[in-house]
């Protein structure tokens, strides 16, 4: 029988330890490696725009390329183009800047009960705090401008007012139908009622508006321009 001397027996536990030592690295490099190799494939990027953009509106990030170009400090435009060609343009507006397109998020603000003021062309002050307020309760980062972001998450907002509903908004825009002559004036109560119903119908049939019953966007749009 033999006995190993405990030299030898120092040397097997020596290389017994190189070689798990060894293995463990090579099972680490590849491990490091596809780590890496995911990481490459993660952006900040403006694609990480297109893929937020296109999961509001309900399409595959895939199908979405973006340019944005940098015109100066307070606006920024950002073109996406889907597969069929369609090019989707996102303008940034910061306070002072006037356009249509304010007067429209101004509208989903408004229709939200995030603004109080009539929804005018205007970034002014009052719906500066009207955004900073959306963009809290959305959990953006509360900058008070028409970022992309906030535009995005507008844009994916499905306002509608329908039979059922009732509050301050909806009176509003009641009052507006009573103004123009479909509504009685004791209907505008703040209820969505067969009434009003009734007259969204006929102002939207007077307007070439998918006669739905249901105040929605475009309906809205119509409204408010009679404010």
């Amino acid at each position: 029988m033999n006995k190993q001397t405990p030299f030898k027996r120092l040397k097997d536990v020596v290389l017994y330890i190189v070689l798990t030592l060894f293995l463990i690295f090579l099972t680490s490099s590849f491990v490091i490696e596809d780590v890496y190799s995911a990481a490459d494939q993660l952006s900040m990027e403006e694609n990480g725009i297109s893929d937020i953009y296109s999961i509001a509106v309900g399409m595959k990030p895939a199908n979405l390329t973006v340019n944005a170009d940098k015109d100066d400090e307070d606006q920024k435009t950002t073109e996406i183009k889907t597969d069929d060609g369609t090019t989707i343009v996102i303008t940034e507006y910061t306070l002072g800047d006037k356009n249509d397109e304010i007067l429209e998020y101004q509208q989903i603000l408004y229709s939200l009960g995030f603004l109080i003021s009539s929804p005018s062309n205007e970034l002014t002050e009052d719906v500066q705090t009207a955004i900073k307020t959306y963009q809290a309760m959305k959990g953006l980062e509360q900058t008070g401008k028409l970022d992309r972001s906030t535009i995005i998450s507008l844009v994916a907002e499905d306002i509608k007012f329908e039979k059922g509903d009732s509050g301050k908004v909806l009176q509003t825009y009641q009052q507006i139908l009573v103004k123009q002559n479909y509504l009685a004036a004791e209907s505008a109560t703040g209820s969505f009622d067969d009434a009003t119903e009734a007259a969204v119908m006929a102002f939207q049939k007077a307007n070439g508006i998918s006669e739905t019953g249901k105040i929605d966007a475009k309906t809205i749009k119509a409204l408010d321009a009679l404010r």
